[in-house]
């Protein structure tokens, strides 16, 4: 009978004052208010990834109100939010490794205190210690558009840094985010040439290529070139080791390798290293190029097309008119006879006679 009596009190206890789990606490999978969300963006190869739930204002005074002042926020809502880097940056010139952590701040009327903890896996800031911080810095927001929903965005993205925002209600919180692009990049070659592809001479010449175009990792650069050409030689990865023993000044090595690859390139082959040559600016080189390959292939009117372009870009405009001509001669291939006329027609002949023999 005692029982039954306790349990009837308790019963009325929980009628009278029953037990509310905070908004957002569900044991299933349910809507929540603060919806979660998250944004990713890659710097070089290093991905950062905010996943956060968003709050909305609601008509609310937000900053020193819904958000105090001087106290520790979880800079979102629910759950930690949390910041994920694939690979060591510098968060306003301090360094972080790779790894989550947890993104929390300080509001202040002035400036803010970000911090990230390496406890990630917390509720809120509620169980915040702060012989977790992996780093602290402070940063100055300004005021933004009004944002009904808290977000994250990232902004002023370039090849090695960005800006990561918080905005929420009518302010923006901007926290710069950088990258040591080619630190990363060579730190993980190695990692990446031990997989089944690096049995291709594809990749070794990539490495090569990557390291060499950055001015970065001249050795290695080296040893994955000659890897790619023991793999398979070619055009391709020949050149390339010639223009880095040129670039290490071992010129008379450089000239022989130009000599053996050129001796046995294809019509694309050298019509592609014209090309190559022209646009680094080796002009002289590139015109024996063009002009070697029809010499090479004097039937293709493609080759004479890109000699014209050849002979356009260096300013050579009699010999650039002479072939393009020479090439729509030779009844070309609907793309190559449309380049020629629109070459013609910049360099100021009249076309009209290669268009009406088109109708």
């Amino acid at each position: 009978m005692r029982t039954s009596r306790l349990f009837t009190i308790a019963l009325l206890i929980l009628v009278a004052y029953p037990f509310r789990m905070p908004a957002q606490w569900t044991f299933l999978d349910l809507p929540v208010e603060s919806q979660a969300a998250s944004v990713m963006q890659r710097i070089g190869t290093t991905d950062i990834t905010i996943n956060y739930s968003s709050p909305s204002v609601k008509a609310r005074t937000i900053w020193g109100d819904v958000v105090p002042y001087d106290e520790m926020w979880r800079a979102g809502a629910n759950e930690n939010t949390t910041i994920t880097v694939s690979s060591d940056v510098k968060v306003e010139g301090q360094d972080l490794a790779a790894g989550t952590y947890g993104l929390h701040m300080i509001p202040t009327s002035g400036a803010w205190t970000i911090v990230l903890s390496k406890d990630h896996c917390a509720w809120g800031s509620y169980f915040y210690k702060k012989e977790m911080d992996a780093l602290r810095t402070t940063v100055k927001p300004h005021a933004c558009p009004k944002t009904e929903n808290l977000n994250y965005t990232f902004s002023n993205i370039t090849k090695n840094s960005a800006t990561l925002n918080l905005r929420w209600a009518e302010l923006e919180v901007p926290i710069n985010i950088g990258v040591d692009v080619n630190a990363v990049v060579v730190a993980g070659l190695d990692a990446q040439l031990r997989g089944l592809t690096a049995f291709n001479w594809e990749p070794w010449y990539e490495a090569a290529r990557y390291c060499h175009d950055e001015h970065i990792a001249p050795e290695k650069a080296m040893g994955y070139v000659d890897r790619s050409i023991r793999l398979q030689p070619n055009f391709e990865n020949q050149a390339l080791k010639a223009d880095m023993l040129a670039a290490q000044g071992k010129t008379t090595e450089a000239a022989a390798l130009k000599k053996q690859m050129v001796d046995g390139a294809t019509n694309a082959q050298l019509n592609t290293y014209a090309y190559t040559l022209l646009n680094k600016g080796e002009q002289e080189e590139a015109i024996r190029m063009f002009e070697l390959n029809v010499k090479r292939n004097p039937k293709d009117p493609n080759a004479h097309d890109s000699l014209g372009e050849g002979y356009m870009m260096v300013g050579n405009t009699a010999a650039a008119i002479k072939s393009f001509k020479k090439s729509l001669s030779m009844n070309p291939p609907e793309n190559v006879k449309a380049n020629s006329v629109r070459c013609l027609k910049k360099l100021g002949v009249d076309t009209s006679g290669y268009e009406t023999a088109k109708k």
